[in-house]
């Protein structure tokens, strides 16, 4: 059985990246094997220059989960590395991430994910975001047993362990249907400490806030899966706190407290905005605005939430 296929997808009249193909050749050659299968929603061809691997195409349009459940029903590979078309990858930890979960036979392996260096307020916000997420949220709450997401941008699946296994609802939310199904097995998973690739962030606060509605959408769907049980819903309600409601209830507190002691307030603000950035230093200005201003998008999360119908 061959060890490694490639998936990725291409929405609208996308085309293929260079650094995917690159990825894919980087990757060929350590598993000859390797083939990629490229999900599109257009009917044209699709150029693929300079790939030595082969490549199946398969026109379908929806969700990324759908064609992901497709790719895992059709798949002759032990492993899935499933990749967004516009990362970019550390190769080195992309390269390690791989071996170690397809060498360690886990069931699943991801690293972590950063932004891409882009100049403008709401980008460097969200890299702050990533980094709390990526490097302090997620680790910490799978390490109690609590985890129920991983990076959608990149991550691998031991295809034995998730086929014909995951729900069948239809979601925005892939990480969250997955991590959600790894955690209630306690499926064994590798997490890689480097960072395996880089994403674009959002560069505008529309492009961001239509993002957290689709997240509040995507949420809704999983919570409407009719074979949820009461641990699956705990630990949905466990994201869903961490992730969109604990920052709101942090700024909440940091009003309440700034009158009557600001010199706490701006210190706390500024131990917080060191601990999340003590590998990105650069990100330090940007962190101090972080915990007063990005609340606004879970606040649109929620309000989304709560206006979309079971």
């Amino acid at each position: 059985m061959p060890e490694l296929a490639v998936v990725t997808y291409l929405r609208g009249e996308e085309r293929l990246t260079p650094e995917l193909v690159d990825i894919g050749n980087r990757l060929h050659h350590r598993y000859p094997g390797l083939v990629m299968e490229l999900y599109v929603e257009s009917t044209g061809p699709v150029p693929a220059p300079g790939a030595e691997f082969p490549i199946r195409v398969t026109h379908v349009s929806g969700t990324k989960y759908r064609k992901l459940l497709d790719a895992l029903q059709g798949t002759d590979h032990r492993y899935l590395l499933s990749l967004d078309n516009d990362i970019a990858a550390d190769i080195p930890g992309l390269l390690s991430l791989v071996t170690q979960t397809v060498g360690g036979d886990f069931d699943l392996g991801w690293g972590r994910v950063h932004s891409r260096r882009v100049s403008n307020f709401i980008s460097r916000l969200v890299e702050v975001d990533k980094l709390l997420s990526h490097t302090v949220l997620r680790p910490l709450l799978w390490r109690f047993h609590l985890g129920g997401t991983i990076p959608g941008q990149c991550f691998l699946l031991k295809v034995a362990s998730f086929q014909g296994r995951l729900p069948g609802t239809d979601t925005f939310l892939d990480d969250l249907s997955i991590g959600l199904h790894a955690a209630k097995h306690r499926l064994r998973y590798h997490y890689a400490r480097e960072v395996v690739a880089f994403e674009l962030p959002s560069y505008s606060f529309a492009a961001l806030w239509r993002q957290r509605l689709r997240w509040a959408t995507g949420f809704r769907q999983c919570l409407s899966c009719a074979s949820l049980t009461r641990q699956d819903r705990r630990l949905l309600w466990t994201h869903a706190f961490c992730y969109h409601l604990l920052p709101i209830l942090h700024v909440g507190a940091l009003a309440a407290l700034a009158p009557h002691a600001p010199l706490t307030c701006a210190g706390w603000l500024g131990a917080l905005a060191l601990a999340i950035t003590r590998r990105r230093p650069r990100a330090l200005g940007a962190a101090l605005a972080y915990p007063i201003l990005f609340p606004i998008f879970h606040v649109g999360w929620w309000l989304k939430f709560f206006h979309v119908k079971p």
